[in-house]
């Protein structure tokens, strides 16, 4: 008996030792939501009374320094426009860092005081909610915030914090040993000589100076080194070897989210710290985590993303992709410089957290994407469809559903943090207000919501694998398909065109693909948009200038037929086949360019074509002979007529 129990308690032991290396992933994954981006100070003014005064406030956007001060905006102007955004169908929202900003700078050696860091980025007191967001009381502006919380909550919309771990703001002065804070006096009211304690520590700071971007790529240990130590633009880089430093700031972190129940961080300047720091942040908070890590190669940021880092991250590489080839029109197939077709195809790199890659096509720091495309709204359209039907996780930048690029009209060159960032009510000097974009009536808010809804109707778009299907020079073709699961075999067939012109395809469907022969497709954006798969499993597939379409099989449509078609005596010149074309969506409603075929010749001049047409319809068709050049020879006589048999397999002879 001794010997038993002591086998148990060693066995027990043995256990318990292995526990702590045990990871436990608390974090919940987004996967499946859409997110609304709001960058609160430029969202609704919803309280007047926790406005900034004096210098730190300007209603107007008239110029680029207009924008580098607070227009007003707060937590309760989004709980006032919560039915705008839940409306439009998104699931959550991600709004700006929540924490006590910086108001007034360091003078610069010209005795400039820089504005207020309206954005929050700039942070003075991490444990203290935003006066400006929210009350000039601490502990109501912290009410005020959960309120936020809440109201979503009770709208079914999860919340995402913007979280700054890697830096306060820009309050020390000089490097190394000589790094200190200001003590001058004369300053503007309001100046902030440095952060609020605990933070006003000089040793919990690498100070080493700014980030030299020049030296920057291409990557090695060194260059990542440096963005891990030094200053962000001046922004005082926090040192996470400093284990007082380091608690204190994640939990400062750590109490908005245990307060508020918010669902979600993005961490700020994610490329600027080690994978392993955020990744026991995210711990730590037990939500997902998703970073900014602003750079194109897919070969760096996968660092960022995984198991032992973060859930998921802004999709750089592929928002550069987006804007080559959605807003520029250049090539999707160009594998020598960053194209939808070489990105996607670098997908392996994030493993299983694929579906965790967050997509936009533009943000706070980037031209808006209408600007980018030349005020093209159809190209806006084209993108908006593409990152909501691609893999990971859709977010939109708030005010692109009011077709609005830069407020000048202009692209920003290097970081665009002015024009990019104008509020959806603008107003005068006085504060009258000019334009107000909370239409919902526009076609991209409509659009928006469409794409929503489709999202929550087929679980291929949130959690399907996605596979390519066609590459070309301006179309690109993929399935989301679910491979196990309640939903196994939903699959759905997304098509994009990136020029002017109109381009007809034919692809074979996936061999991972159950859709059988057959089977109509219909558009989910079009219902009178109807394609047939051929007997050999193949689509046929026309976009014309720049749009998308989304094929899902039609469960209205009735039963197909097989109807196989002989064509004698059709001789043939060199380089021409022949079609069938006629009165039917399977035979292209007497468009050559539509038609089925091209058809098959066992025994020459003697051709078969089968085709899938509904069981019991009645048809007429003719042949029609056709080359590359698309030079048409058709059928002479009248129309062929035939009736499709209500089971079994069809079969009817013509003559040439």
């Amino acid at each position: 008996m001794l010997k038993r129990i002591s086998g148990f308690v060693l066995c027990f032991s043995m256990i318990m030792a292995l526990l702590p290396q045990i990871k436990v992933y608390a974090a919940e994954s987004l996967r499946g939501e859409s997110v609304y981006q709001i960058m609160v100070d430029r969202f609704y003014d919803g309280d007047e009374t926790n406005n900034a005064t004096g210098e730190a406030f300007r209603y107007a956007e008239n110029s680029q320094d207009d924008f580098r001060y607070m227009h007003g905006g707060d937590w309760q102007g989004i709980i006032d426009k919560i039915s705008y955004i839940k409306d439009m169908g998104y699931t959550a929202i991600w709004i700006s860092p929540v924490s006590d900003p910086q108001l007034w700078g360091i003078p610069d050696a010209n005795g400039r005081q820089w504005p207020t860091a309206y954005h929050g980025y700039n942070v003075f007191d991490p444990n203290r909610a935003s006066r400006y967001f929210g009350s000039k009381d601490p502990q109501a502006s912290k009410d005020k915030l959960k309120e936020l919380v809440e109201v979503c909550h009770d709208n079914g919309i999860k919340v995402i914090f913007d979280v700054v771990p890697n830096h306060v703001g820009d309050y020390l002065q000089g490097i190394g040993s000589n790094a200190h804070y200001t003590n001058a006096t004369g300053l503007k009211e309001g100046t902030q000589l440095q952060p609020a304690e605990p933070f006003n520590n000089v040793l919990w700071y690498h100070n080493k100076g700014d980030i030299n971007f020049d030296i920057e790529h291409p990557h090695t240990p060194s260059s990542t080194q440096m963005l891990e130590d030094h200053d962000l633009g001046g922004l005082d880089d926090i040192d996470f070897d400093n284990k007082a430093a380091r608690s204190a700031i994640f939990d400062s972190i750590k109490n908005w989210f245990t307060y508020t129940g918010a669902d979600a961080a993005r961490v700020d300047a994610a490329k600027c710290m080690k994978p392993s720091d955020i990744h026991e942040l995210q711990e730590y908070l037990g939500v997902a985590t998703f970073g900014e890590n602003f750079d194109m190669d897919v070969d760096f940021i996968k660092d960022w993303v995984g198991d032992n880092a973060e859930t998921g991250m802004l999709d750089f590489p592929l928002f550069q992709a987006i804007v080559n080839d959605f807003a520029y029109g250049k090539n999707f197939n160009n594998t020598s410089e960053i194209s939808i077709q070489s990105i996607l195809a670098q997908d392996h790199f994030y493993g299983t957290h694929l579906n965790d890659m967050v997509t936009f096509i533009d943000n706070h720091d980037r031209n808006r994407f209408l600007t980018e495309a030349g005020g093209d709204v159809d190209k806006l359209h084209n993108a908006l469809t593409f990152i909501f039907t691609a893999r990971g996780i859709p977010v939109v930048f708030q005010g692109t559903e009011q077709n609005r690029g830069n407020a000048n009209g202009q692209g920003i060159n290097g970081i665009a943090d002015t024009w990019n960032r104008w509020s959806m009510v603008t107003r005068d000097s006085n504060g009258n207000v000019l334009k107000d974009y909370f239409n919902t009536s526009t076609n991209t808010y409509k659009l928006i919501r469409t794409l929503n809804d489709l999202r929550g109707e087929y679980e291929a778009l949130s959690h399907g694998t996605q596979r390519e299907m066609w590459t070309s020079m301006h179309t690109y073709v993929f399935s989301r398909r679910i491979d196990s699961g309640n939903n196994a075999g939903q699959e759905l067939i997304c098509a994009f065109h990136n020029a002017k012109g109109t381009d007809t395809q034919t692809m074979s469907i996936r061999a991972e693909s159950t859709i059988k022969p057959g089977t109509t497709l219909v558009n989910v954006m079009n219902p009178n948009d109807k394609i047939t798969v051929s007997s050999d499993r193949k689509v046929t597939i026309t976009l014309t200038g720049d749009t998308s379409k989304i094929y899902v099989a039609d469960e209205d449509a009735g039963e197909t037929i097989p109807v196989t078609i002989h064509i004698r005596n059709a001789s043939t010149d060199w380089g021409q086949n022949v079609y069938i074309s006629g009165n039917c969506v399977e035979l292209g409603n007497w468009d050559p360019d539509k038609a089925a075929g091209p058809a098959v010749c066992p025994n020459y001049p003697d051709w078969d074509l089968t085709v899938y047409l509904q069981a019991g319809q009645k048809i007429e068709f003719k042949a029609v002979k056709k080359n590359a050049a698309g030079n048409l020879i058709w059928q002479s006589g009248e129309n062929r007529s035939y009736t499709v048999p209500l089971s079994g397999l069809g079969e009817v002879s013509i003559d040439w």
